[in-house]
């Protein structure tokens, strides 16, 4: 806690956690993207086979895991969590890393659409 408090890691959160979960937000127009839901630093990025619809992927593809070795392959630890992947960088990211944390999951949503085709 006192290092919390010293730090200010909760002011930093509120700080940062809007330029994370904006950028998030805007991953919304990729053809994968069902839904972006999120607070503070935790987010999901929930994956579907149709946009309109929200259909789910067949279970048997298991896109999100597919999804989550992608982002390791571009230097990005998530989750899966079926076909969502879920978000949450240190507390302690700054602007600079939150932007990169956002190319490379714009490039891990391309790679994953790319290996459906």
């Amino acid at each position: 806690m006192k290092i919390i408090e010293e730090r200010n890691i909760i002011g930093h959160v509120q700080e940062v956690g809007p330029r994370l979960l904006d950028g998030l937000h805007a991953l919304a127009d990729h053809p994968l993207v069902g839904e972006v839901r999120g607070v503070g630093m935790i987010a999901a990025i929930e994956l579907v086979a149709d946009k309109e619809t929200r259909a789910p992927f067949d279970p048997a593809l298991k896109l999100g895991m597919k999804a989550q070795e992608i982002a390791l392959e571009h230097q990005l630890i998530v989750r899966s969590l079926g076909d969502s992947i879920v978000v949450t960088p240190p507390l302690v990211i700054n602007a600079e890393e939150i932007d990169t944390l956002l190319l490379r999951m714009r490039k891990t949503l391309d790679a994953t659409l790319a290996q459906l085709d």
